[in-house]
């Protein structure tokens, strides 16, 4: 049960991240069609170069929220030694390739079968294959005090090399330095995967894993043995430090989530821990569980919801479209972007419905034959035979406490003479 409410502290910040991204972000910018909001307001829903703002949250939050899952996956697929069984390497693997699949199909255009079209790694649901794969990894390493500073080696690799050459342009930067050649390695010229808006990935994957492993090590707090208190505590302290530290940095590296400094780093980490430590304190401490079911449904099925709203998205507008034609008869022109936006969430929701229930479904059992398959009594008989040992060892050599283990109990109806005989043989034997 303790590990039952502690996956729903993860399936609720998984919820609220996929709500976020597909329900809060397009609802706002429906509203705003209707009514402009102003410029502040319409920067937290953008990426901008530099500074942090609501919307950079959402990917570093999904790369921690698949760390904080992973020692709840993989530590079932041990073996008894803490080594890899080949479960464990199936169930790793398999969810890499998934991953990195889907996002080739996302942002890579696999799908188009076009050389120059194709992208190899630039897509959020790459990041957490490759986060997962590192945490997997290190979850293997016997030494804790090793895995816990893991995150902290990576980070303060890739932060050094950026601080180093101490180039934060779009261009100049290190990061993106490297994935230029990395592509002009893997790609053939006149690739559309070298035009990167300033994302970098191949380097930057040391930062992807350690957000991973913060995520895992948070995990790792919350299956030990503290009190709920205790842990509640410790994550509170984490995120503060992380937070504060992330503040700190931004007097010698700029917060630019494009290239994960170290600065948007620890700060995007400081408040998922948080985060995670508020729905752990709701949830397992006050404790309030009831009332989630909208926000577990799309935490539960948040890869389902990723594709519908990316790749599938197409096909998701032509059914709003479908049905919303008539809405402009009823409902003013203005107001027919925020109308289609919340049919597409009702859509989806239904979307996600379906695909639970379909994940829950499990096959129906066959009816047992009780004639064929119920299996035979047990013959008393060996029971009976070493009572009936032990009963006469006690009769023989008087042994004080064995006197209770006597034969199997006589039929109520049995005649005392039956048993004075059976006693007087006992004593003669």
């Amino acid at each position: 049960m303790e590990h039952n409410k502690r996956l729903l502290s993860l399936d609720l910040l998984r919820g609220l991240d996929m709500i976020l991204l597909t329900v809060v972000g397009p609802l706002f910018w429906a509203v705003n069609k209707a009514w402009t909001m102003p410029e502040a307001v319409q920067l937290q829903f953008k990426h901008a170069w530099g500074g942090f703002t609501l919307w950079d949250i959402i990917m570093p939050l999904f790369i921690f929220a698949c760390g904080a899952a992973v020692p709840y996956a993989l530590s079932k697929h041990l073996d008894e030694d803490g080594w890899a069984t080949a479960a464990f390497w199936k169930h790793v693997l398999g969810r890499f390739a998934l991953l990195w699949f889907c996002g080739l199909l996302v942002q890579g255009r696999l799908a188009t079968l076009d050389p120059l079209q194709i992208s190899p790694y630039n897509n959020t649901l790459q990041t957490i294959a490759a986060g997962y794969l590192i945490a997997a990894l290190v979850m293997l390493i016997p030494m804790r005090a090793f895995r816990i500073a893991m995150p902290f080696i990576f980070a303060g690799a890739y932060g050094a090399l950026l601080y180093v050459f101490g180039d934060y342009t779009q261009d100049g930067n290190l990061a993106q330095v490297v994935e230029q050649k990395v592509l002009g390695v893997l790609l053939p010229a006149g690739s559309s995967a070298f035009k990167t808006h300033g994302y970098t990935w191949f380097l930057t994957t040391l930062m992807f894993g350690a957000m991973t492993l913060c995520g895992a090590q948070c995990a790792e707090i919350l299956r030990g043995k503290w009190t709920n208190g205790r842990k509640a505590t410790a994550l509170l302290v984490i995120g503060a430090f992380l937070l504060g530290t992330g503040f700190a940095l931004e007097q010698v590296q700029p917060c630019i989530k494009h290239i994960y400094t170290a600065s948007f780093t620890c700060q995007a980490l400081g408040w998922c821990v948080l985060a995670l430590d508020l729905l752990y304190v709701l949830t397992d401490i006050l404790p309030c569980r009831r009332g989630w079911w909208f926000v577990t449904l799309y935490g539960q099925c948040a890869l389902t919801a990723y594709m519908a709203t990316h790749f599938f998205k197409p096909s998701l507008d032509a059914c709003t479209k479908s049905i919303t034609k008539g809405f402009p008869r009823f409902i003013d022109k203005t107001y027919m972007p925020l109308a289609e936006a919340l049919v597409t969430v009702v859509i989806l929701t239904i979307v996600l419905v379906i695909r639970r229930r379909l994940r829950g479904v499990r096959p129906v059992e066959p009816a047992v034959d009780k004639a064929v398959d119920q299996p035979k009594e047990q013959s008393p008989e060996p029971e009976f035979k070493s009572n009936l040992m032990a009963g006469a060892i006690a009769a023989r050599f008087q042994i004080p406490g064995m006197e209770g283990q006597s034969p199997t109990p006589k039929p109520p109806d049995e005649s005392a003479a039956q048993a004075a005989h059976v006693k007087t043989k006992l004593k003669l034997h």
